[in-house]
């Protein structure tokens, strides 16, 4: 028996604000949020990847504030949430539109909101003032995401001057006493020491950290149970204690756990009976905790409709994704006319791939299905948790990790290269390039994520393998004329055998037959001899008989 009742648990991506009545198990921490935020101005959420971080924040905190929760401060919030990028003062600039604090319909609002905001220090303050927000309203900005700030200040000294002087802009408005400012920041627990890097930060992190803690077993139950009772069903005690052991206290397995609860829930919805809750029947039928989110990003890569498409998936996820340095995971958010470039292919076989990857029941990339996607649309895996627990996309991300470290050591030789610094590729170098290239068939766009000089690097590519190609041949010619010569030398040694072995036939002969004359020449010799002796003999006899 189906039911049409709604899917209570979102599945991989965060809660969002307007999702608090199916958000649980956060009750305490909630009210701890709002209780630092009385006297920090500036509060740095922190935690492991998929500690929930976004949804304390998103379905917690905002719905908190706008119900008037936190004391002394009323229910006259703005709020202002994004993620910082690879430019942080324009994403800013966006959001506060989007925040309806400018007019959207202002095609020149953003690049103005950026100038004001690049102009000093104060520059966050001065765009609030020049905005249509009323002064008696409390402004909350959320910056999710926070790392981000960090592994695109490491790209380049443009990215980290911003970086710098985005943290100053934030740390300033916080400040103020001219408005009521708040700063609102997530970061994963593993960032921490980067803090440092920006003047300011560590201590205002200090200032204002809140750690997230663990979920206890009873809140982990409250997540699992009370979304269930809200969307109209039920889950049995039996399939609540194995997803309570299955899950640990590992705080990272939230995400995958909101994920096989989504898809359990989906499963029970097409296939139970009347009365019968969620059960561990349609757990297992979804293949449990290990292998729910696998499985089912693998049933969707089944369903693209070519080989092709396929293909292009690997793509746009190894585009999206990245492992860092110290091999953590990253997700690389890419704007849409950007990542169809990296991929080499057209924006409508692109929205295939994503389109499937972001229906309703598939929460593996955002944005969701329902917002259009142009070519200003960021697209993202909706969280860090699916590189390592989908073990296709872990490969894939290996991979991508391995063709990178192809590039940029061609691209660091080819410019070795031109200053008389490195010579030419060889094997196994050469191989391992050529093959690179023939497999990844990377371009320019592809390559300018990790190092410039593309067009250098294959060029080099090239050259290495012409040269290397001419060598072999030069050394396949030479190895013909020697083996030429030796079929010569061979051939007049044969025949120069072939000659001594007549003469000595001949000479064989001779001696044989010589043999023969002289054993011929001794036989007629004692012939003689003894034919004298007889003619001597008969004479003598003749002599005596004539004197008798």
């Amino acid at each position: 028996m189906a039911t049409d009742s709604m899917t209570p648990f979102p599945g991989l991506r965060p809660f969002g604000e307007e999702e608090d009545y199916l958000f649980f198990g956060r009750e305490d921490q909630t009210n701890d949020l709002l209780k630092l935020l009385r006297t920090q101005r500036f509060l740095a959420v922190v935690g492991t990847s998929g500690s929930g971080k976004s949804s304390l924040v998103r379905a917690g905190m905002l719905p908190a504030l706008y119900g008037g929760t936190m004391a002394g401060a009323g229910s006259d919030w703005e709020t202002v949430v994004f993620r910082p990028g690879g430019d942080p003062l324009l994403n800013l600039a966006e959001a506060m539109i989007a925040a309806d604090l400018y007019d959207p319909e202002d095609a020149e609002a953003p690049f103005r909101i950026r100038a004001t905001l690049s102009r000093s220090r104060q520059g966050l303050v001065q765009a609030v003032e020049y905005s249509d927000l009323p002064r008696e309203s409390n402004l909350l900005i959320v910056v999710d995401q926070f790392e981000e700030l960090f592994r695109y200040r490491g790209v380049s000294g443009k990215h980290q001057e911003q970086a710098s002087a985005f943290v100053k802009l934030l740390l300033n408005a916080a400040r103020t006493e001219d408005r009521s400012i708040f700063v609102v920041i997530t970061m994963r627990s593993d960032y921490l020491g980067d803090c440092a890097h920006l003047s300011g930060l560590a201590e205002a992190v200090n200032d204002g950290k809140y750690l997230i803690p663990k979920l206890t077993r009873d809140q982990r139950r409250d997540a699992i149970v009370k979304p269930a009772a809200v969307g109209g069903g039920k889950i049995s005690e039996s399939l609540v204690q194995q997803l309570l052991n299955d899950v640990g206290e590992d705080a990272d397995q939230l995400p995958i756990l909101q994920h096989a609860l989504m898809r359990i829930w989906d499963f029970w919805q097409q296939d139970h009976d009347e009365g019968e809750p969620v059960a561990l029947r349609h757990y297992d039928a979804v293949g449990g905790i290990a292998n729910a989110l696998s499985n089912h990003a693998d049933e969707v890569y089944d369903d693209l409709p070519t080989e092709e498409s396929r293909g292009l998936a690997r793509k746009v996820f190894q585009a999206i994704t990245e492992r860092g340095g110290d091999e953590r995971g990253i997700r690389r958010p890419t704007r849409m006319d950007k990542l169809c470039e990296i991929v080499a292919a057209t924006p409508e076989d692109v929205s295939i791939i994503l389109d499937a990857y972001r229906q309703v029941g598939r929460t593996f990339v955002m944005p969701l299905e329902g917002t259009e996607i142009t070519a200003e649309t960021v697209v993202d895996i909706s969280h860090e948790s699916l590189m390592r627990v989908w073990r296709r996309l872990s490969r894939w991300v290996e991979e991508e990790s391995q063709n990178a470290r192809v590039y940029t050591r061609l691209s660091e030789t080819a410019s070795l290269y031109h200053r008389d610094l490195a010579g030419v590729y060889r094997d196994p170098d050469l191989a391992i390039a050529l093959s690179w290239r023939e497999q990844a068939q990377p371009n320019g766009a592809w390559a300018r994520r990790y190092r410039e000089g593309f067009t250098e690097a294959i060029k080099f590519l090239e050259e290495s393998y012409e040269t290397t190609h001419a060598e072999e041949i030069a050394k396949e010619e030479s190895r013909e004329r020697e083996l030429e010569q030796a079929k010569l030398v061979a051939s007049l040694q044969a025949r120069a055998k072939k000659r001594l072995s007549v003469l000595l036939g001949c000479i064989a002969i001779a001696l044989v037959a010589s043999v023969i004359m002289y054993v011929d020449s001794l036989e007629q010799r004692e012939v003689a001899v003894e034919s004298r002796a007889e003619a001597e003999k008969s004479a003598a006899e003749s002599q005596r008989l004539a004197k008798e």
